[in-house]
């Protein structure tokens, strides 16, 4: 029975030593991290995060990080409203040092906002400014404006889920910026959100699930080397957008069953463009055009180039 009931005593002792370090939270206010900083566990974010040139983040598998709502360019911002094109309104993590979040396929890092009835945009997003050796992998990114987003940076974004962001990936160049953008966008499920992937140049989308986002699933933009190779791309409003784009490889997708057009040119795309060898969920041509927007309804817009499509699905689109 003493045995028994010393059992029982060291068994409690242990799980209240346990308790403190399983529901600790560490809060993280406006402010710069200035040197190597790794965060584990359950993380609170209370404003904007720099990750300053030299330091490195690291984020341990499993971690939780969770955003507080701000007021959009209010006192929690580190930069003002005048310097809105590199930066959102809500908080977010900004780096400029470098960002290792590499989650484990059963321990993902999650990036979420806090609130109860959470919104896209409750928060800013992952947003890289001339940074270069991050990676984004296994992690799951809810509710920001636009879950990754790269200024003249280079990112690895691989096994990920994005779900309920306004954007889930985006990119853009900086002028006069010696760093252009290689991000590699891999393997991910990107689903439920506003707009799907905005492909930029150096950007290279491979064999993703691009799914059920409201208002398009790729967003060809001021692009002239971008590649969406391998994915499959359905039920969004649009399935591939293109605007001001000079050349782009999309070949070797299924891109199928998007509710207004499977491929829209927009006002502004003047250049013609070729899509080969896609599947468009048909065989006959006349239907695959009737799901495309271009120079045969507007003579404005340019002339998609379908020739030579597919006419059964690629076997090896997806997320394998």
């Amino acid at each position: 029975m003493k045995y028994m009931l010393s059992f029982v005593a060291a068994a409690a002792a242990m799980l209240f030593n346990l308790q403190p370090a399983m529901s600790a939270e560490t809060v993280v206010s406006k402010g710069v991290l200035d040197k190597d900083t790794t965060w584990s566990g359950e993380i609170l974010i209370k404003g904007d995060v720099e990750v300053a040139e030299k330091a490195t983040l690291t984020i341990m598998p499993g971690t939780v990080v969770r955003f507080v709502k701000i007021a959009p360019f209010g006192p929690e911002k580190l930069y003002s409203e005048k310097e809105k094109d590199n930066h959102f309104p809500a908080a977010e993590l900004f780096v400029r040092g470098k960002m290792i979040a590499k989650g484990e396929k059963e321990k993902k890092i999650t990036f979420t906002s806090v609130e109860k009835e959470a919104k896209p945009g409750d928060w800013g997003g992952l947003n890289f400014n001339t940074s270069v050796d991050n990676v984004v992998e296994n992690c799951v990114i809810m509710y920001a404006d636009t879950g990754v987003h790269a200024h003249s940076s280079k990112v690895t974004v691989m096994n990920n889920e994005f779900k309920h962001n306004g954007t889930a990936i985006g990119n853009k160049n900086l002028k006069d910026n010696p760093v252009k953008c290689a991000i590699a966008v891999e393997r991910n499920l990107i689903t439920e959100n506003g707009g799907g992937v905005i492909v930029g140049d150096g950007m290279k989308v491979l064999h993703n699930e691009i799914s059920k986002n409201q208002f398009f699933g790729v967003y060809g933009k001021n692009l002239a080397d971008g590649t969406v190779q391998f994915n499959t791309i359905s039920g969004n409003g649009k399935g591939a957008i293109m605007y001001a784009v000079k050349a782009i490889t999309l070949t070797d997708n299924n891109i199928v069953d998007n509710s207004d057009y499977n491929l829209s040119m927009l006002e502004g795309q003047a250049n013609d463009l070729a899509f080969p060898k896609n599947w468009w969920g048909t065989a006959d041509e006349q239907q695959i055009r009737a799901k495309v927007l271009d120079k045969a309804s507007d003579p404005a817009l340019g002339k998609a180039d379908l020739s030579n499509f597919y006419t059964a699905a690629v076997a090896g689109a997806g997320i394998l």
